[in-house]
């Protein structure tokens, strides 16, 4: 039971009173009972917050959405969205956090957020920023730890170790600490510092510091002191670090040795993989055949982890070509690999063949799995398809796998599948298109990422109409892409300089501050001449050559930033006769096409 009476503030400290003791429902039920409390933002949070407790993420991102709508300008808000939006699962959590940060760029929860994505995706140059403003601003040990870890993983040791002075005293963040020192090249150090953190928790990870640091000053020591570690710490990652330590030494028996231990302990497919690499470079061809074989069988068996299996399959194919004179794809792999009907198994056994210049049954392979899996199979089918210059063929793929795309995370995948290849994408307008009307009804849920790939898709656009001759669609796709991109900015602008060497006059893409004022005057200006209803062209067409009196087909081409100048004369020929006046004569053919005089007032 809750009260249903009192003062406006007695029911709001009830409401949150049941909140905090987990009645999220009886929460709610106190909130809707006050007509009073309808309009107060803070009610709506808590009631959104009481949602967001019970999992009810549907009913919490449509009251926040409510409540955005009216606040738009909300950090708060948006950054509560990319929270509900996460835990349900659902795309545009990023979007909503990058909303939040641009709003304020002291939100710390969205900064957090913010940063733990781009790190999630090892794009620690893009989550340097964000840190960088949140460790400061928070002064939580946590947010400095990120932010040297973030410093770590781009090689920067030293700006770690400034890091750990300033932000944490010198204190705490030991396994960062002893990295940032290795990274700096102080390895005697991170030795000495990782022993010592060891000792006094026995955390096998700082022992796995202490002898990454000895072997990087001192391989035999390293070496020498591995077997004994290990008696005393049998730790499956420290068994990992001997085993490759032993392989760079091209001590292969006693890394196979140490490998199958590491099996015992632990029978990860990858283990697998290094043992049949060091059972190959001992010389047992067969053994280590029959290892990969048993590997991908058993992996197709279970046939959850396609991606483990097509790096599995990679190695396989490597040994193949290292340990057997090879000219085509043998009967062992086709046996192995071939016989299931697996998207990986398909595509591999394509690239294969490909790669002994058997293009023709690479691309049967290729297209098998393209009808299996139109995603993961079409991306793969289309890259071949590029790679041969086979670029219509290639487009009718693309334009199929995004008519059936749902996922706007598969979306990006798709076009960053696309332009990997880098092979004439430009002269595929339909599918440049396409993704163009794709991304548009998706921006508001790109992630930075998926922004990228959007920009690169205009650069792409805007390529393709400079070589068109078509000036004014390159204009607007490059400043389009422009505002989307943050990292190639100096690309658009190279489009844009070319595109404005070319042409010969300049028209703009964009309407100037007060066009709609200007263009009144205009009409005013130009009572005598009846409305002709014309396009943007035809318009351009006129205030052209009604400047300069007479033009020819070549220079108007980059006037109009099209090839067709001829439809559109015609055009406007039409339109003006019906309307009883004279514009545009041609005057016959010259050295650059047709000669166009204008004739109106």
């Amino acid at each position: 039971m809750y009260m249903n009476e009192g003062s406006p503030t007695s029911w709001r400290k009830e409401a949150f009173a049941l909140y905090e003791a987990g009645r999220y429902w009886d929460s709610i039920e106190c909130c809707a009972s006050h007509q009073d409390g309808a309009a107060d933002p803070s009610v709506a949070v808590l009631i959104v917050t009481n949602y967001f407790a019970l999992g009810e993420y549907d009913e919490a991102e449509v009251r926040l959405r409510d409540l955005i709508t009216h606040a738009p300008d909300s950090s708060y808000y948006y950054s509560f969205l990319g929270k509900v939006l996460d835990a349900a699962g659902k795309e545009g959590g990023v979007a909503a956090y990058a909303t939040a940060v641009q709003l304020d760029p002291e939100n710390e929860e969205a900064l957090r957020a913010y940063a733990a994505h781009f790190t999630g995706l090892e794009d620690h140059r893009a989550a340097r920023p964000l840190l960088s403003a949140l460790a400061p601003i928070s002064k939580k040990e946590d947010d400095a730890v990120a932010l040297m870890r973030n410093l770590i993983a781009t090689g920067d040791g030293e700006g770690a170790l400034e890091v750990h002075a300033s932000l944490l005293g010198g204190e705490g963040a030991e396994t960062e600490y002893i990295d940032a020192l290795i990274i700096d090249g102080r390895c005697q150090e991170a030795a000495k510092a990782a022993l010592a953190a060891y000792h006094s928790c026995h955390d096998a990870g700082f022992l796995r510091q202490h002898l990454a640091a000895l072997a990087a000053y001192d391989r035999p020591a390293a070496l020498h002191l591995f077997p004994t570690v290990l008696q005393k710490c049998p730790d499956d990652d420290l068994v990992l670090d001997y085993v490759l330590l032993l392989k760079s030494e091209h001590r292969y028996l006693e890394a196979l040795e140490a490998c199958k231990r590491l099996i015992e302990m632990k029978p990860d497919p990858i283990h697998q993989v290094v043992a049949c690499e060091l059972v190959a470079a001992t010389g047992e061809t067969d053994l280590a055949q029959q290892g990969y074989e048993d590997l991908i069988r058993e992996e197709i068996a279970q046939g959850d982890d396609l991606e483990t299996l097509s790096v599995i399959i990679e190695a396989y194919e490597g040994f193949l070509k290292k340990s057997r004179p090879l000219t085509t794809v043998p009967d062992c792999y086709l046996s192995v690999v071939s016989e299931d009907p697996n998207v990986v198994s398909l595509a591999r056994t394509g690239w294969f063949y490909a790669s002994f210049g058997e293009e023709k049954k690479g691309r049967e392979w290729l297209y098998r799995a393209y009808r299996l899996d139109f995603l993961n199979g079409g991306t793969e089918y289309a890259r071949f398809l590029a790679g041969e210059g086979d670029l219509r063929e290639c487009e009718k793929v693309l334009l199929y796998v995004l008519t059936h795309v749902k996922k706007t995370g598969d979306l990006v995948r798709v076009a960053e599948t696309v332009f990997e290849a880098e092979h004439g994408w430009q002269r595929m307008p339909r599918l440049v298109d396409g993704l163009i009307t794709r991304f548009s009804a998706e921006v508001t849920t790109l992630s930075p990422e998926g922004l990228e790939v959007f920009a690169r898709i205009y650069l792409c656009a805007a390529e393709g109409a400079l070589e068109a001759g078509e000036y004014m669609r390159c204009k607007e796709c490059a400043l389009h892409g422009l505002d989307l991109t943050r990292a190639h900015t100096h690309e658009f602008f190279e489009v844009v300089s070319r595109c404005k060497e070319a042409t010969v006059a300049e028209r703009p893409v964009l309407p100037p501050e007060g066009a709609g004022a200007a263009r009144a005057t205009r009409d005013e200006e130009h009572d005598d001449l009846p409305d002709l209803g014309l396009d943007e062209r035809e318009t351009a067409l006129v205030a052209f050559l009604k400047q300069h009196r007479e033009s020819n087909e070549a220079d108007l081409r980059k006037v109009l930033g099209t090839r067709r100048v001829s439809g559109v004369v015609n055009r406007l020929i039409k339109k003006a006769s019906e309307a009883g006046v004279s514009l545009i004569e041609k005057q016959g053919m010259g050295e650059h096409g047709e000669i166009y005089v204008y004739t109106g007032k």
